[in-house]
C-alpha cells in the first residue's frame, strides 16, 4: 500500500512540472514577442485618433508594420505559439491595407477585419493559457501582453 501511495504522489508530481514547463513556455513565448504586439497597438491607436497624422507619415508607419511582421515571423517561439503568430500576422497586414487605403468605406472594413483578427487571436491566447486556471491563480495575461 505504501508503494503504491509513492506511485501516486510521483504521477502527481510529474504531471504539477509538466504543467508549470507548459505555462513557462508560453511565458517565455509571449515575453519574446511582447513588444511587437505592443508597438503594432500603439500603431493601430494611431490610425484611430491621429488619422492626418498617419496619412502625412504612411510610408513610415507601413515601415514600422514591415519590421514588426518580420520580427514576429523570426522570433523563436514554441509550435504551441505559432497559430497566435499567424493570426497577429494577419492583423498587423490588414493593418497596412487600412494605412495604405484612401477609400473611407473600405478602411473602415479593412479597420473591421482588424479588430476581429485581434479578437480571435486574444481568444487563441486565452485558450493556451486555460482562462480558468488563470482566473484561480491570479496570473493576468495583461501583465505580459497589452492588447
Amino acid at each position: 500500500m505504501k508503494n503504491i501511495g509513492l506511485l501516486l504522489s510521483s504521477i502527481a508530481g510529474f504531471f504539477i512540472i509538466l504543467g508549470c514547463l507548459f505555462y513557462n513556455s508560453l511565458l517565455i513565448d509571449m515575453d519574446r514577442i511582447k513588444d511587437y504586439v505592443a508597438e503594432s497597438n500603439v500603431i493601430l491607436q494611431d490610425v484611430m485618433e491621429n488619422e492626418d497624422k498617419v496619412n502625412e507619415k504612411k510610408g513610415e508607419y507601413i515601415s514600422r508594420l514591415m519590421k514588426i511582421k518580420k520580427g514576429m515571423e523570426n522570433s523563436h517561439t514554441s509550435f504551441l505559439f505559432d497559430k497566435y503568430k499567424l493570426i497577429k500576422t494577419s492583423s498587423i497586414e490588414l493593418l497596412i491595407d487600412v494605412i495604405n487605403e484612401d477609400n473611407k468605406d473600405d478602411k473602415d472594413e479593412y479597420l473591421k477585419l482588424v479588430f476581429e483578427a485581434n479578437n480571435e487571436s486574444q481568444n487563441e491566447l486565452d485558450t493556451l493559457m486555460n482562462k480558468n486556471f488563470i482566473e484561480v491563480t491570479y496570473l493576468c495575461l495583461k501583465t505580459y501582453i497589452s492588447i
